[in-house]
């Protein structure tokens, strides 16, 4: 089916719809991994999002189940250069297109990703549509019109669980508040020996406390932190009794319990590419955020900044001088990216044993 996106700029382009071929809103961001369409898809970080992948051909090797990242959230939409014909892999289970479609995310190809992705580098995220060519564009205008902005957007109570869920059998009980997981960061977990509850991210400290957990997780999600509002409350007092680690949204909200500030990157950090520095050395990064933490607006005699982004400057990790306290800004985990930083976990364990810092 021919389809168009249309950008709240005024940008138009023609394509071709895959999956649902239903019209569909989100803000426009790029992602620059080489594979991984899969799991960006079922990224609950991506909730409301419509992502660009500038990789040009996407779905070679089709879709299985067992890397999908979660069932609770997905992007809106998505927007390819070359969507494969076919698939060549011993584990493909599905074709791209067909994933799409179960679903039920409209995606566009055979529009010109690498514009896209310098429009968006130089105006920053806007609002976009994708729709069917029989759909009006200016019924198409009129959404955009009326697009919430992603600042204020309070999402993570779309893409958390509403029950507490258990993961694996293993001696160190973590609390894992849920604000948008991924499935790589349990299964992390879940290897090293970790019993995973895994909690609606509006869970209170006393019903953690009566848990009597060995750590507590602070997951990724959606949307703009400083949204999520009587959380960072919660998260203050965990941090002065348990080892914490917190990941992305986790570190977002950790920043703000400690006092500090979050704001909006022009067009975010999203792919498998991404150097940070941290230790004297470096290492590369998978990464999908929009917000980012001000370093200044935090208190620096109680903390260590770890680690920096070497793209552009920004902050990618603290640790409390004083607790068994971390976060970071990117996703260790790996999925999709690289391994470089899987030994962060073993490190918040080793916190878990210890209770101790950082040497």
């Amino acid at each position: 089916m021919q389809g168009y996106l249309l950008l709240a700029d005024g940008t138009y382009m023609e394509g071709t719809l895959f999956g649902a071929s239903e019209v569909t809103l989100g803000e426009l961001v790029f992602n620059t991994s080489m594979t991984g369409y899969q799991e960006i898809l079922t990224d609950p970080s991506y909730h409301k999002q419509v992502v660009v992948l500038t990789q040009p051909e996407i779905g070679n090797y089709g879709c299985h189940d067992e890397i999908s990242e979660s069932s609770l959230g997905r992007a809106s939409g998505m927007v390819v250069r070359s969507m494969s014909p076919g698939t060549w892999h011993r584990r493909n289970r599905d074709p791209f297109a067909a994933f799409l479609k179960n679903l039920g995310v409209t995606a566009i190809a055979d529009v010109d990703t690498r514009h896209l992705t310098r429009l968006i580098r130089d105006k920053g995220n806007q609002a976009v549509v994708i729709a069917p060519q029989t759909y009006p564009r200016e019924q198409a205008q009129q959404i955009l019109a009326d697009a919430p902005s992603m600042n204020g957007a309070a999402l993570v109570s779309e893409v958390s669980v509403s029950q507490p869920v258990t993961h694996g059998s293993g001696s160190t009980l973590i609390a894992l508040l849920d604000f948008g997981i991924k499935a790589a960061t349990i299964r992390a977990l879940v290897d090293r020996g970790c019993t995973v509850v895994q909690l609606p991210w509006n869970t209170s400290f006393e019903t953690i406390q009566a848990m009597n957990p060995d750590g507590i997780m602070l997951s990724n999600g959606p949307g703009d932190p400083s949204a999520v509002k009587g959380v960072p409350e919660v998260i203050a007092q965990l941090m002065d009794h348990y080892p914490v680690m917190g990941i992305c949204m986790g570190f977002q909200l950790m920043a703000l319990a400690l006092g500090g500030e979050t704001y909006k990157l022009p067009f975010g950090h999203r792919g498998g590419n991404h150097p940070v520095k941290f230790e004297n050395k470096v290492v590369i990064t998978s990464q999908n955020h929009g917000f980012a933490v001000k370093p200044e607006s935090l208190d620096h005699q109680r903390l260590t900044l770890t680690h920096e982004s070497l793209f552009d400057g920004s902050l990618e990790g603290f640790q409390l001088k004083d607790k068994p306290v971390f976060g970071v800004q990117f996703h260790p985990e790996a999925a999709p990216g690289p391994h470089d930083c899987l030994d962060h976990f073993d490190y918040f364990l080793s916190l878990i044993r210890s209770k101790g810092a950082r040497a």
